[in-house]
């Protein structure tokens, strides 16, 4: 497991998830271009005989509570949002590797998809991910040319984990389920395997920068004033305030 979503899920893992939407974005167009013009514009002709107008790139933003906002604020602000419930979106989903992050491209929350979670069955992201990935034996890996990519890691984490029968919307059914990729990437022929060499060496050097193989610069730690003493008592300047600590601890 990578360390960015070990770290999340220690601090996060166990927090009650609110709300779980499928995100749909078009992959850019140049990996598709080279794509096409390894297999001599094969790769096209098969997306459009497969009925693919677009390739999507799936991914799940899942809203958790955060238990932590208010302890944060009732440090700086006193008694004044004692009542807060904070909650917070994270971006989970699988590229090279599987990432669990914050979502940092408007674009990412415009193409989304209730699922709709189970009632009277609490889940956190702990028991997400671990009854997925105890399930599915290619969790943490990726190779679009055996169909194992975003689209089929998110389809796998919805209907392992039981939430498949409460999807009721067609349109949330048609962008869940996964295109073929395998027939696609078998337009290069010869070629076929550049694609797993090229995604295995990008996880590879994500592994190498963010799991800290490669040690960064560290950054100076923030330091935060207490706000006591200011006027907050109107709902306008708290909620700016508040809204600019979860901005903080986002960015931390």
């Amino acid at each position: 497991m990578p360390v960015r979503v070990r770290s999340l899920l220690e601090t996060m893992g166990d927090e009650l998830i609110l709300k779980i939407q499928l995100g749909h974005t078009p992959v850019q167009d140049l990996p598709l271009k080279i794509l096409d013009f390894l297999s001599d514009s094969k790769f096209t002709d098969k997306q459009l005989e497969l009925g693919y107008d677009d390739i999507y790139h799936n991914y799940l933003l899942i809203t958790i509570k955060n238990s932590q906002g208010p302890n944060v604020l009732q440090h700086l602000l006193g008694s004044v949002r004692q009542n807060v419930t904070p909650s917070t979106i994270l971006k989970l989903e699988k590229a090279q590797r599987i990432a669990l992050n914050y979502p940092t491209v408007p674009d990412e929350l415009i193409d989304v998809y209730d699922i709709p979670l189970t009632p009277n069955k609490p889940l956190t992201l702990n028991r997400l991910i671990s009854i997925a990935s105890n399930v599915d034996k290619n969790f943490y890996k990726y190779d679009a040319g055996e169909n194992n990519m975003c689209q089929t890691f998110v389809e796998n984490i919805i209907d392992i984990n039981g939430l498949m029968p409460n999807i009721v919307d067609q349109a949330t059914l048609n962008a869940l389920k996964p295109i073929d990729a395998k027939a696609l990437i078998s337009t290069l022929g010869s070629r076929s395997n550049i694609v797993k060499v090229v995604t295995d060496l990008g996880a590879k050097l994500d592994k190498l920068v963010f799991d800290r193989k490669i040690k960064l610069k560290k950054s100076q730690p923030k330091e935060f004033v207490l706000l006591r003493e200011a006027n907050v008592t109107d709902s306008e300047s708290t909620d700016a305030i508040y809204n600019a600590i979860l901005q903080l601890e986002k960015n931390a």
